[in-house]
């Protein structure tokens, strides 16, 4: 979808130089700069998606982390009022 915005873009931005009338410039104007919007958009979601891990390594990072605070928790003594005697 982002080259199509890409190519959208390069069609929008040729129809404008090339426009007789300053409302078909405008027009052309408008394609042009929403087709490199979304072809930037486009090109960043790319790129994050594919160097993101999937939800699954995200949910076994947490089972982790809850096991050690577990292992962490039943390491320590108990928080009792008898070291203040």
């Amino acid at each position: 979808m982002r080259w199509i915005f890409l190519v959208l873009a390069v069609i929008g931005f040729s129809f404008a130089f090339s426009a007789k009338t300053a409302g078909l410039m405008e027009i052309g104007f408008l394609v042009g700069f929403a087709g490199l919007f979304g072809a930037f958009f486009g090109f960043a979601a790319a790129r994050i998606a594919s160097t993101s891990r999937p939800d699954t390594v995200l949910l076994t990072d947490v089972t982790k982390m809850r096991a050690t605070a577990a292992k962490a928790a039943a390491a320590q003594p108990p928080a009792g009022g008898a070291d203040k005697q």
